[in-house]
């Protein structure tokens, strides 16, 4: 391969992701730092850009109250996103977390990530996705 193409390849890859580069970057400086409010708002925006490694980084924040109050039913809903696009340890930590939820808390964070799902993940879904 003649090293133009190449350049170009590797031009077009860092354009079609500027957003994950430099919010992730911003998010983990300011997790770094402690402060756990910046850091949530721009994992927040990489999670609704379909991204399941910051959607599980965001359910993680909300399982902990880092950032944003606990909240077990709002951290399943993540979980249940990331891991319905395979993300391995947001499937292990989903599986915990329901062991922690009574049924109406389960039922409310599947309606949540239903609702998400039609926000968050739609357009990152194959054809054969499924959120269960």
């Amino acid at each position: 391969m003649k090293p133009l193409p190449v350049a170009a390849l590797l031009l077009y890859a860092l354009a079609a992701s500027p957003l994950q580069a430099t919010d992730s970057a911003v998010a983990n400086a300011h997790m770094k730092r402690g402060d756990y409010a910046a850091a949530y708002r721009e994992y927040r925006a990489l999670a609704e850009a379909g991204y399941p490694v910051y959607q599980n980084q965001i359910a993680a924040m909300h399982a902990q109250g880092q950032g944003v109050p606990a909240d077990k039913v709002e951290a399943h809903a993540w979980y249940t996103l990331s891991a319905s696009q395979g993300d391995a340890e947001a499937i292990r930590a989903k599986t915990m977390l329901e062991r922690e939820l009574d049924a109406d808390q389960l039922e409310r964070s599947k309606a949540l990530a239903r609702r998400y799902a039609a926000e968050y993940v739609a357009p990152y879904r194959p054809p054969d996705w499924s959120l269960e």
